[in-house]
């Protein structure tokens, strides 16, 4: 009973605030200004088949190859950006809800009051994760009816689309733990908050980075191993023909994108695989934030305990 009424307070506080409402409005109109760019580049550029997609591939009156690719997948690359642009928002706001919350706690010394009540460590650190999670997921919520312009405009398998939102929510569930464990570390709001922007960019861009450095130095196979740990790579895979037409006419120099893993008989997809690391990785930040939290934690007074003959 007192988890449930700390985790309830926890959300009250997170969604009182001016904040929450006011990233969920400016994060609706630019989704409507996203979707209304797109309906404009419609206009502008049209590609699409009128017939079948065979008859698509064969007219060359209907421009080069990539235009070709991007008409005839024209939902998923739509659905694609959407997403794309949901976790970049989540990069940016998702900071702000999680990096600070324990720093404040520990400076009013809320922090000691609330580990008494709850009388477990990780009760408040699960609290602390899910009060930055969901005002995080209301804010984003603002932009998910944009999604809808991927299935006017056709061509989104459902299957694609509630892997892809899998990735997106995972990803959430990790930068909040990222910014939770800063929280933990800091001493204040502003080297937590700055810290957290570190690790997640490290995240999202890191093997980006990596892969494409090690791809112009020659390492090409390595390249394509570090690139599928990148969520963004993770989330153009859910779309493997998709991925594969784009490398193909963007890189042709390239092998192509790992778009799965092969242990023995058994083929993981990179963004089934991308998402189990995710969530694996969370759990762990999580786990760490209640230890760094907890003054009596075992794996802190281990030496005193030795020390007096409890632990040989």
């Amino acid at each position: 009973m007192r988890t449930l009424v700390l985790v309830r307070w926890e959300l009250t506080q997170a969604v009182r605030g001016l904040g929450t409402h006011l990233a969920v409005t400016l994060v609706s109109l630019a989704s409507v200004g996203l979707v209304g760019v797109g309906i404009f580049l419609m206009d502008l550029w049209s590609p699409f088949p009128s017939t079948t997609g065979t008859a698509f591939r064969t007219d060359s009156s209907n421009g080069p190859q990539l235009s070709a690719l991007l008409g005839e997948h024209r939902g998923g690359v739509a659905f694609l950006v959407i997403l794309i642009w949901l976790l970049v928002l989540a990069a940016l706001v998702g900071p702000a809800f999680s990096a600070g919350a324990l720093v404040r706690d520990r400076r009013t010394g809320r922090l000691d009051r609330v580990l008494v009540d709850a009388s477990r460590a990780d009760v408040v650190a699960l609290a602390k994760l899910l009060a930055g999670l969901v005002p995080l997921a209301i804010v984003l919520a603002g932009g998910g009816p944009s999604a809808s312009f991927a299935w006017l405009i056709g061509g989104l398998a459902t299957q694609e689309a509630i892997a892809g939102v899998a990735v997106l929510l995972v990803s959430l569930v990790l930068i909040v733990a990222i910014g939770l464990v800063c929280s933990a570390l800091a001493t204040t709001e502003v080297s937590a908050l700055v810290a957290s922007y570190f690790f997640i960019g490290l995240i999202l861009f890191g093997p980006l980075a990596t892969g494409v450095g090690l791809a112009l130095a020659g390492f090409r196979s390595i390249a394509t191993t570090v690139l599928a740990f990148d969520p963004f790579v993770a989330l153009l895979s859910v779309q493997s023909p998709l991925a594969i037409g784009l490398v193909r006419t963007l890189l042709p120099d390239w092998p192509g994108l790992r778009l799965a893993w092969v242990i023995g008989k058994t083929r993981i997809p990179i963004w089934a695989a991308d998402v189990l690391l995710y969530a694996v990785v969370a759990a762990a930040l999580v786990w760490v934030t209640s230890v760094l939290i907890e003054p009596l934690h075992p794996l802190k007074t281990w030496r005193l305990r030795r020390s007096h003959g409890v632990v040989r």
